[in-house]
């Protein structure tokens, strides 16, 4: 690599950007983080998803790996056994695995956060919010993006990596570039949240440590705490 640490654009801001600048920054990189969203920490409201995440061992081991886990593990709930909702109305609990396993259901907007904080506490990474990918250049290692004011900036960098979810522009880019092929496919089903409020004692309404499921046949519905 040489002297000079090389430059990494990582296009996203969500939880695979940002854990992502804290690996490369580890490792001796420069990182630039352009994000579309403005800065998540800030703003009351976030629109997305809201549903909590469940965090497998592999999770943990990954946020382990960039010394977060134990931090996420304050705020986060473990849950030990699926519970399964039958139709007639039975409860079926089936563990994970041994009595120390389990998965850990974690608030999907904090763990962002907390992965922003991590990645800008590292001096050789910086976010820039409020940036639109607009287009790249492999060949000249250059990424465009365009702020809330109409101007654009250009980014040069030595790796420019796509973190931007599944209709990711950035792999659209590709396509222009090379010839790459991948495969997108829709499911027929709708998604909706729900939210099951506390009891009157601000207890859970359920098993706070299970993993909820009503299979259904062609459909189902999952809760976590």
């Amino acid at each position: 690599m040489g002297d000079q640490a090389q430059k990494v654009t990582i296009v996203g801001g969500g939880l695979v950007g940002a854990l992502n600048a804290c690996y490369l920054s580890k490792r001796g990189f420069d990182v630039d983080i352009h994000e579309f969203r403005a800065d998540i920490r800030k703003q009351e409201v976030v629109r997305g998803r809201s549903i909590n995440l469940a965090l497998s061992t592999r999770g943990l081991a990954a946020l382990k790996a960039v010394g977060l886990d134990e931090e996420m593990k304050k705020s986060g709930i473990p849950m030990h056994s699926r519970m399964i909702h039958d139709l007639d109305g039975t409860r079926r609990p089936i563990s994970y695995g041994t009595k120390d396993q389990y998965i850990m259901s974690v608030d999907r907007r904090y763990l962002n956060e907390l992965l922003l904080t991590a990645a800008e506490r590292n001096p050789s990474v910086k976010i820039h919010f409020e940036h639109k990918f607009v287009s790249c250049d492999f060949q000249a290692g250059t990424s465009t993006f365009q702020k809330p004011d109409g101007s654009k900036v250009t980014a040069k960098s030595d790796l420019i990596i796509g973190c931007d979810g599944a209709y990711s522009s950035v792999r659209h880019q590709i396509m222009k570039a090379t010839r790459m092929d991948f495969q997108q496919a829709y499911i027929p089903h709708g998604y909706i949240e729900l939210r099951i409020p506390p009891t009157a004692d601000n207890k859970f309404a359920m098993e706070a440590n299970y993993l909820h499921i009503w299979p259904r046949n062609a459909f189902m519905m999952i809760a976590l705490p």
